[in-house]
């Protein structure tokens, strides 16, 4: 952040003031962690789950921040004394409002991506392919929240040409209030499915959540979506602004045409008469490199360098990445999984050629009341497409009754996941392909590390 005086931060927050200030003084920065906090930021006071900001505020002050940004029923605020404070109703959102304060310096293209599955691989997708033409600007990792969509924005310099943020959502009105701050040019909706059931309840409420994000975007806006999902095909009537739309199945603006998988699972396919060729697997991440070319394209982005970015992009740590050890062939999708991820995930492993295709699976987290049927329905999928399935978690015991059901005699249960790991590194063979896929919460890698070693 860059040269954002006290007074701008008191008009965009309407803070009430505590102590001197000089009001035409800039932070440094701003740092919501003070562990970290550098000589003159300002350090904004969040409230989580396991922590509370406020308890920090002397030790940040202490560290050198500039002030301290807290709540004005802060039981602390009349007799800290330590430093200068700015009251606000909540941090959280004040510091939302400092960074879409900030954003709106910057007339740039801001593209905002949506979706139940894949958001992760299509941002780092669409920003290498930005990043032939322009500077870019996207988030680290899944910072996709309201505090990482308002981190990234604030990492803002004049250098920058275009900004690519991932957008999530646990509840009803996380997307709304993300374009709040965000205010994205290009909202991308990659697709609607069965992910944070606990939280919508349906794929209904789902809709109704990520769909926000049409709403947002005005007549002077576009939106991008998957025109071969049924469930947003059902929610573009929402979208005020410009709508264009990508797939494989359906006409579309940009559609891709004689999508086929080589080998090792990776797409080849044409997009307007010109060929896309991926070292990413899997039929999804078709999808997502048709959303990132079709995000090029909008914005001016050369064919060759869309061409480029596609054909070099390496898949993600932990997603779809394929690995290979003594002539065996790991796809480690351990990120993260909910019933579409997953069955994407043993798709490409029906694809990718080998002896024996093996499943190791772990629990799908965040499904609520529906979990036993989609864990059931995952085992059924797992008994028609592979030849070995091992699973751990409490909600895999489900899965693997429901393979045996179907009549998968080679499908076994463990209780820990260091069981599973001793005996999935003892049994696989040379030409085996496994799939090793979970919730992050399940940590799965620890398989995947045991498997290699």
């Amino acid at each position: 952040m860059r040269e954002v005086k006290i007074s701008e931060i008191l008009q965009w927050t309407d803070a009430d003031v505590v102590g001197i200030f000089d009001l035409d003084s800039a932070p440094t920065g701003i740092a919501t962690d003070s562990r970290t906090v550098g000589a003159g930021e300002l350090f904004v006071a969040l409230v989580g789950d396991r922590f509370d900001g406020h308890d920090y505020v002397e030790a940040a002050l202490a560290s050198g921040a500039c002030a301290a940004m807290v709540a004005r029923d802060w039981d602390g605020l009349q007799s800290q004394a330590a430093g200068p404070l700015l009251a606000v109703d909540s941090p959280l959102q004040a510091y939302g409002a400092i960074a879409n304060g900030y954003r709106r310096r910057f007339d740039i293209p801001v593209i905002g991506v949506v979706g139940s599955a894949g958001k992760t691989t299509t941002k780092e997708l669409i920003a290498a392919v930005l990043g032939q033409r322009y500077r870019v600007l996207k988030t680290v990792g899944s910072e996709n929240n309201e505090i990482g969509v308002p981190r990234t924005l604030l990492q803002l310099s004049p250098d920058h040409e275009a900004v690519v943020l991932e957008l999530a959502a646990r509840q009803v009105g996380d997307i709304r209030y993300l374009c709040s701050i965000a205010e994205p040019t290009i909202g991308v909706l990659l697709n609607i499915g069965t992910a944070h059931l606990e939280f919508f309840g349906s794929v209904e409420g789902v809709a109704k959540a990520k769909g926000e994000l049409l709403d947002y975007l005005g007549e002077s806006l576009t939106a991008l979506v998957n025109a071969d999902d049924r469930v947003v095909v059902q929610e573009v009537k929402r979208t005020k602004g410009r709508l264009l739309t990508f797939g494989f199945a359906r006409e579309s603006e940009f559609r891709g045409e004689g999508l086929v998988l080589d080998q090792e699972g990776c797409g080849h396919f044409l997009l307007l008469s010109h060929p896309i060729d991926l070292k990413i697997p899997g039929r999804h991440n078709a999808y997502n490199a048709l959303a990132a070319a079709a995000v090029g394209r909008i914005i001016d982005v050369p064919w060759e360098g869309i061409q480029r970015a596609l054909g070099e992009f390496e898949p993600v740590s932990m997603r779809a990445e394929i690995v290979r050890k003594n002539e065996i062939v790991v796809i480690n999708d351990c990120y993260n999984a909910n019933p579409d991820s997953m069955s994407a995930a043993l798709e490409l492993l029906g694809e990718v050629p080998g002896k024996r295709k093996v499943a190791i699976l772990g629990d799908m987290l965040e499904l609520g009341l529906q979990s036993g049927q989609f864990h059931a329905a995952i085992g059924a999928e797992a008994a028609a497409r592979t030849d070995l399935l091992l699973a751990t978690g409490s909600e895999c015991k489900q899965l693997v009754a429901a393979a045996r059901s179907a009549g998968m005699d080679e499908a076994r249960h463990f209780e820990r996941a260091d069981q599973l790991g001793a005996y999935a590194a003892a049994h696989l063979e040379s030409g085996d392909v496994a799939l090793v896929k979970a919730s992050r919460g399940m940590a799965l890698d620890r398989i995947v590390d045991r498997i290699l070693q």
